[in-house]
């Protein structure tokens, strides 16, 4: 079998995993609706626009990067209680939303700690990418693709091991390094599988747009929303799931532990 193919059948497992736990797609939800908030906020209170953007100057740089602070933090506590919610559930246990938090919570100095270090990276591409013309938005893109590579399992690291930020970062770069290697094929899977539930989408509302108007208004939002918190989910419990066969060497009671194996190719044997 093919590595996409596994790695669709992965990501089924996952999906096996989440279906027992449906609860934890409350997470997503409320991190998308704290981050929209926390963005509002900003650009309404620091009165940020596309004139101001363009000039890059200090009054744009400073209220961003507290934005990105804001943003990441948000997003990487919720994340990390999902995968928290998740490694609970392969251990045997029963997560609920409550014990998620819980988790994530414990891990919180950490997680803002994260969030200052991903905030300030970010920032730095982005000023690569402004500044340095046609050739800065190349670098900003291959650096981008490596931060995002090198901080693969950072969540999980920070949420379910007791480290340092330096150690964290080194850890989730091991991790990735000597398991997976440069072949990440679950988040091509689900991609795939992501952008084949929004085109399904679009279809069905288009579809029903020419027959009932308005009301397709109405299913594209409820599916929009849907997807926007079913995808983060599943892809917070498929990490959770390889990272817990790359460190423990052990997989959840009732899933296929050939499927994990193969989905690892070690760089050195």
């Amino acid at each position: 079998m093919g590595r996409i193919g596994r790695s669709f059948k992965l990501v089924g497992q996952s999906y096996r995993i989440l279906m027992q736990d449906k609860e934890l797609m409350v997470l997503p939800l409320i991190s998308g609706v704290a981050i929209a908030a926390i963005m509002m906020s900003f650009f309404f209170g620091f009165g940020l626009n596309a004139e101001k953007f363009e000039r890059h100057g200090p009054d744009v740089y400073v209220p961003l990067f507290l934005l990105y602070v804001a943003t990441y933090a948000v997003g990487v506590f919720f994340q990390a209680a999902v995968v928290a919610g998740a490694t609970e559930r392969m251990r045997g246990g029963d997560p609920t939303v409550g014990s998620a938090l819980a988790a994530a919570r414990k891990r919180l100095v950490p997680i803002l700690m994260w969030a200052v270090v991903a905030a300030t990276v970010g920032m730095l591409i982005r000023a690569i990418h402004d500044r340095v013309g046609f050739l800065g938005r190349i670098i900003a893109g291959l650096l981008g693709a490596a931060w995002s590579l090198a901080t693969f399992f950072i969540v999980p690291v920070l949420v379910l091991e007791d480290r340092p930020i330096g150690e964290s970062f080194a850890r989730s770069v091991s991790v990735f390094k000597e398991t997976w290697g440069e072949t990440v094929v679950g988040g091509v899977s689900l991609g795939m599988a992501a952008f084949c539930a929004w085109v399904t989408l679009v279809a069905v509302v288009g579809l029903l747009a020419t027959v009932v108007g308005e009301v397709a208004l109405v299913v594209f939002a409820v599916g929009a929303i849907g997807l926007a918190i079913f995808f983060p989910t599943l892809q917070g419990v498929y990490i959770a799931s390889l990272f817990r066969y790359a460190t423990d060497g052990q997989t959840t009671p009732g899933l296929d532990r050939n499927l994990f194996e193969n989905a690892f190719v070690p760089k050195h044997r």
